[in-house]
């Protein structure tokens, strides 16, 4: 009975040793922030993506957000010079900035200077800044940044 219960024991520390031994892929976490004038977004829930344009044939990143209280939608639009994903200071990238309850006006530019510091198929990381406009009101957008999983 003894040897019995003894080898289960060694079988359960054994199994749970070998489970935890596997090396878990770490995800690296994403992020999206910006300030607009005095007013500070985070995005909560952040996605980006590579997409082809059609009308250029040239490659665009996009980094799509939601803040954590689902109040605004924000995305940021990157269309590269070449064919090619790139490091670089590219002048004319398009944003916006929506409530998703639609309660006012949104805010867009397409003349957003990005600096992106690293880019391959799977990350893209950077900075950004312009200013976002309602049609009425522009507001100065500073300090953003953003730190992506590409899917």
């Amino acid at each position: 009975m003894r040897i019995t219960l003894l080898l289960v024991a060694m079988i359960t520390v054994l199994g749970f040793s070998a489970c935890n031994s596997k090396k878990e892929e770490v995800k690296p976490e994403s992020s999206f922030y910006f300030k607009l004038d005095k007013d500070t977004y985070q995005s909560n829930a952040t996605e980006a993506y590579v997409t082809d344009t059609v009308y250029t044939g040239k490659k665009t990143l996009v980094v799509d957000g939601v803040t954590n209280n689902f109040g605004y939608h924000m995305e940021l639009m990157i269309t590269f010079t070449k064919d090619s994903l790139a490091t670089g200071t590219f002048n004319g990238a398009e944003m916006s900035l929506m409530q998703i309850q639609q309660k006012e006006l949104g805010y867009t530019s397409q003349n957003i200077k990005v600096n992106i510091t690293s880019i391959n198929s799977k990350h893209a990381e950077g900075t950004f800044s312009g200013v976002l406009s309602n049609g009425d009101i522009e507001k100065p957008l500073t300090d953003g940044t953003f730190k992506v999983e590409i899917n």
